[in-house]
């Protein structure tokens, strides 16, 4: 197994802790580590419900370009939509029509004062409120993914 695999592997785990934790559709993580391969136009980890679609593979979008995005990279907090079809911040068309997401959490990872890479909960059965709870497993896989990028930068 690769470095970059072995990584991948822990932050798929990460992932499926906080599906289970908030109950979501799916989960992801971008990141830009160009020396391990990884970019945030694909995911670096998933996991998602069975009948969720994958975004492994799906790079057809410039990630930076998107207003989320750049909403992270200009707030460095999270970003918690209820419902993706009434926000001031817009997500990608794709993401609502093509994977079916209603509403998600995004969470900025913050390396060296530059937006990394983000986290996001996609919750694709209809409009949420996101729990205290829901933000508390999201800001405990934020730790668990520094811990990770610090193990592997040793």
């Amino acid at each position: 197994m690769t470095a970059s695999q072995a990584i991948g592997r822990r932050f798929d785990a990460v992932l499926a802790t906080l599906l289970d934790r908030t109950n979501g559709s799916r989960t992801t993580l971008r990141v830009d580590l160009p020396a391990l391969g990884f970019h945030v136009n694909d995911v670096a980890g998933e996991a998602r419900q069975p009948e969720e679609k994958s975004l492994r593979g799906e790079t057809g979008i410039d990630q930076r370009a998107v207003e989320t995005v750049k909403w992270l990279d200009r707030e460095r907090r999270p970003l918690i939509q209820d419902d993706l079809s009434a926000t001031d911040v817009p997500a990608p068309a794709a993401l609502i029509e093509i994977y079916g997401a209603r509403a998600q959490m995004l969470a900025p990872i913050i390396v060296d004062d530059a937006l990394l890479g983000w986290i996001s909960v996609h919750y694709s059965k209809g409009a949420r409120n996101w729990s205290t709870s829901d933000t508390a497993a999201l800001d405990d896989a934020v730790k668990d993914v520094h811990a990770i990028l610090a193990a592997a930068a040793a």
